[in-house]
């Protein structure tokens, strides 16, 4: 896949106050499925079957997920395929939680970049997003979504504004 592509327009441009949703680098990885096939020359292991991947405060369930990694054991990409495929990122506070879900979801560790392909959802706190194709870019804080990013279909968003309270604890 290309991703600078000059002809990204995109119908949605969010910075709203997104957290991180990407693996703890530093947490150990537990994964459990049917059934598993390690290429160590390639890097690449394939889990296939009811798979669950739990990382930290994250976890991912799929029909089949597959991750590249690099020597050290680094995870460089995620790529997990189901109907649909969905991962959930607990936090303590509210807003910070999040979900998403599609038919494919990649997580691309060294651009901090969550994609979510097809029949795509995502939602933190109380905001919510869904298209055909949703992008975030968890360092920036940058949501991308719409027809224009890939392919057909309208983007939905629904945000909902910050109380006061909420505002006066958030400049705290």
């Amino acid at each position: 896949m290309c991703w600078s592509r000059a002809a990204l327009l995109m119908l949605a441009l969010l910075s709203v106050n997104l957290h991180a949703i990407e693996p703890q680098r530093d947490e150990p990885i537990f994964i459990e499925s049917d059934s598993l096939k390690i290429d160590d020359v390639k890097g690449i292991s394939i889990y296939k079957g009811n798979v669950v991947f739990r990382q930290g405060p994250d976890s991912l369930k799929a029909d089949e997920l597959v991750i590249h990694s690099s020597e050290r054991q680094q995870v460089d990409k995620i790529i997990a395929t189901g109907q649909p495929a969905r991962f959930d990122h607990d936090a303590p506070i509210h807003e910070e939680k999040s979900w998403g879900e599609a038919d494919t979801i990649e997580y691309h560790g060294n651009e901090s970049l969550l994609i979510l392909n097809s029949n795509a959802r995502f939602q933190q706190g109380d905001n919510q997003f869904s298209g055909n194709r949703i992008e975030y870019e968890a360092d920036k804080k940058l949501v991308k979504a719409g027809k224009n990013v890939a392919g057909e279909g309208r983007v939905q968003i629904v945000i909902h504004p910050r109380n006061k309270t909420e505002e006066k604890s958030a400049q705290e």
